[in-house]
Order: C-alpha cells, then structure tokens, then sequence
C-alpha cells in the first residue's frame, strides 16, 4: 500500500510538472506573439491609412479642378483655374484642400471628439501652381484649342449677321465725311482756278481721304464704330512674356492654322457678324485680333486700310489695261495741265489721276465689302464699280453688286495669317479678359492655372505600435497630387 501511494504521488508530481511546462510556453508564446500581432496590426493600419489618404488626395485634386473658370469654359471652351478665384484670394484653394481633407479623413462624435480605428490630423494643405495658360508660349492654350477641334462637329454654326439694331446698342460715334467737306471748301471758292483744279483731280482727293480715314466714306450705319478707347494696362498682350521655360521643350501639339481660324470664327465677332449676345469690350474683336488698336473705330479703320491696300495693285492692274479709262484720265490731264501752264507734266499728271482712281476704287470695294457684298477678285472693265465722276462724290455712292468674289470676313483670315503668333494669342487672351472683367472686374489671365500640384502633411497617431517611421506623437504622411486640365 506504501509503494502504490508513492508511485500515485509521483504521477501527481510529473502531471503537475508537465501543466506547468505547458502553461509556461503558452505564455511565452503569447508573450511573442502578442506584439507580433500588435505590430501587424499596426503595419496593416499604417497601410490602409496612407492608402485612404492617397485615395482621398485623388479627390483633392478632382475638387479643385471642379473650380474652373466657368465664363472661360461656357465662352470660349477653355478649363482654367483661378488662383486668385475672383479676387477671394489666392488662399482659397488651399483652404478648400484643407477642408476637404479634414472631411473625409477625420470622423468625429456629437461631442466633437475624434472617433474610429484612424485618428488623423492635418498639419499642412497647400496648392501649388505648376503651368499657367499663357506659359511656354501659351502651349496649353494651343494644345485645349486643339483638342476643341478635334470634337467640333457644326464649325461656325453660332455665327450671325450683325444687324442695324446690334450697331445701335453701341456707343455712339461721329464720323465727318471729307468727301462733304470738300465739296463746301470748292464752293466757297469757286472762283478761285485752284478749286477748279481741285475739283478736276481726284488727287487731292484721295490724299484728304488717306489724311482722315477710309471709313469716313466706306463706313455704314450697321457697322460698330464706337471711339472709346479701352486703356488697360493689365492685358496680357501688355504685360506677359512669350518665352519658353527653361529646359522645355517644342509643344508636340503642331498648331494647325485651320483649327485656329476655326476655333476664332467659332468664338470671336467682327464689324459683321456676332457670335453670342453677352456685351463684349470690342465689338470689331477679329479687327481687334489683326490691329490691336484701342477702340472699335481703330480696329476697323486698320482692317480698313490693310484691305485697301490688299486690292489697289489689282485695281491698278487692271486700269492700265483699259484703254478708256486711260483716255478719259488723259482727257483731265490736258485739262489740268494747262491751267497750270505745265504742257509738259501731262503724263505724270495722267498716271497720277490713274493711280487716285485704282485708290478709290479700292476704297469702293472695301465699302462693298463693309455692306455684306462680294468684290470679284480680278477687275476689268465690266465689273469696275467706280466711274470718274462719282471719285467726287464716294459718299454717296452705290457701287455694283457682284455675284462672285470674296467676302469681307473671307478677307478677315487673309489678314490673319499675317499676324505673328505672339500676338495672335496674346490678343486672344486680351479679349478673353476684356470680356469676362464685364462680370467679374477683379479677373486675370495671368492667374489663370492649367496645372497645378497639392502638396499635403497628414498625421496619424500610434495605436499599437510604435514603427519605426514614427515621429514626434505620430506618423506623418507627406504627398503631393498633380491635377493638368490638358
């Protein structure tokens, strides 16, 4: 009985022994894991909250580009953003960054404490502007008009004709007429020999007209001709830099000059078509674009010019091979000649009144032009508008109509393809400025962003444990998003 008591005690011993064994792994093992499954799960929070700050960071960047210019979108289908945002100031999109983040990272209780398995804080937001509209010369300018091409289906389906109502609700103009004026000084000096010669050569004539202005005998009363001059020292053709940025390179978008005349009839008026009802700064916005004058007067008298210019050596042309006309002004040149005793200034007389009559013929086919005509591309004696004597009274002059030719906006893009691209689109920024300030004054192009970055510092405190990317009182997480409407 002693011996069985023993060996009973010793299993007792050893069973006991063995639970002990036991309990001492278990908790060693749970001693070591433990903080292996703190740090897991510390490691997996870590992940998951850069992940959801880098998801919301996306939502960041699409928040702010949701802020686009909307007058430069809805007028001219060009996504800006405004660093100034109207004149609130250039800290606003660093707000809304700000507040956006800390609405959809931190999830507080009715009693304003942060709740959940995230504790995040944001220590920093701020947006950075990368590109703007007219950097690196205006190469996303180029590159949104290109790509407005491309998807345009109906070309110049908003354009309409201006009408005698549209010339009425612009400013008003005086507009003399030297043709009249003319007329007075030889009457109140008939007598005088001068003023008969005056009223034979169309000379004087024309060098009066040059002296003040084609449109005072081409202008109608359709045409907007306001005076006022717009005086802005803050346009961009004024006050920006056409230059490429260091280290850039050529724009791989090749600006084709067919999508730009396109994108400019779609989106610009002249003298005779209108484009939308909004009031715009520049009535003659294409004159504006060729010019680059200070009034709607200006603009057109430029245009004016230029295409006076464009058709005197065809009218020139073509009245030295007509044979009547050649005499007729021979005839006048006897006449002159011998009032002033200058038998021998007969043919320099003669092609000087030849040359005065292709002037004004020219300036008759810019009148058609101006009145919504065609003026045929080549003269003869046919389709010659303008005799000897209505030189005298341009004025009051009702030139032929004729069936073939070009028209006047046809002559517009002639004109255009001059204009060196510098100032093409610089002009075009210019208007766009010009007319969106109506609305909103404190507006710039110069703030106009095409892409920026959002740089932002987040910080999470620890939970589980401490990595080794902690610092201070919790991990920061610094990233940076680049939002481009291109």
């Amino acid at each position: 009985m002693g011996r069985l008591k023993t060996i009973r005690t010793g299993k007792g011993i050893d069973r006991r022994h063995q639970e002990g064994q036991v309990t001492i792994f278990l908790t060693l093992l749970l001693v070591v894991l433990l903080p292996v499954l703190f740090l897991t799960l510390e490691v997996i929070r870590y992940e998951q909250a850069k992940g959801r700050i880098s998801h919301i960071m996306v939502g960041a960047v699409e928040q702010v580009m949701a802020d686009y210019q909307v007058e430069m979108e809805q007028w001219y289908h060009i996504y800006t953003l405004d660093e100034n945002y109207l004149g609130k100031g250039k800290e606003v999109a660093s707000n809304r960054v700000w507040d956006y983040l800390e609405e959809n990272l931190l999830s507080v209780d009715w009693l304003g404490r942060v709740k959940g398995f995230y504790n995040f804080q944001v220590k920093d937001a701020q947006m950075i502007p990368k590109q703007y509209l007219y950097e690196n010369q205006c190469e996303h300018l180029k590159s949104q008009i290109h790509g407005w091409a491309i998807h345009t289906m109906l070309p110049n389906q908003k354009r309409r004709t201006r009408t005698n109502e549209n010339a009425r609700n612009q400013k008003s103009r005086s507009v003399s007429n030297p043709v009249e004026r003319k007329e007075q000084e030889n009457r109140s000096n008939e007598k005088e020999s001068q003023a008969i010669i005056d009223m034979l050569d169309p000379r004087n004539l024309i060098e009066e007209i040059k002296r003040l202005g084609i449109l005072t005998v081409a202008s109608n009363d359709r045409l907007p001709l306001s005076k006022v001059k717009i005086l802005g020292e803050d346009l961009p053709s004024k006050q920006l830099v056409w230059a490429k940025a260091d280290g850039a390179t050529n724009s791989s978008i090749i600006q084709d000059k067919a999508e730009l005349e396109l994108y400019i009839w779609q989106h610009f008026q002249s003298a005779l078509s209108i484009v939308r009802e909004e009031e715009t700064a520049y009535s003659n916005e294409i004159e504006y674009l060729i010019s680059g004058k200070q009034s709607d007067y200006d603009c057109l008298e430029k245009v004016a010019k230029e295409l006076v210019l464009l058709r005197l050596p065809i009218n020139v042309v073509a009245i030295h091979k007509d044979s009547g006309k050649k005499n007729e002004a021979r005839a006048t040149a006897l006449l002159i000649a011998t009032l002033l005793l200058q038998p021998e200034a007969v043919e320099a007389i003669q092609e000087g009144i030849l040359d005065a009559w292709a002037y004004g013929e020219s300036i008759a086919d810019v009148k058609c032009l101006l009145e919504g005509e065609k003026v045929p591309i080549k003269k003869n004696s046919s389709n010659w508008k303008l005799s000897f004597s209505q030189l005298f009274h341009m004025n009051t002059m009702v030139p032929k109509q004729s069936e073939s030719g070009m028209e006047y906006e046809e002559y517009l893009k002639l004109l255009l393809l001059k204009v060196p691209e510098k100032k093409l689109y610089f002009r075009m920024l210019d208007l766009m400025q010009l007319n969106i300030q109506i609305k909103y004054p404190e507006f710039q192009i110069k703030d106009c962003m095409t892409q920026y970055q959002i740089d932002t510092t987040v910080q999470l405190d620890t939970r589980f444990f401490s990595l080794p990317m902690k610092k201070g009182s919790g991990y920061e997480f610094i990233m940076s998003r680049t939002g481009s409407y291109q």
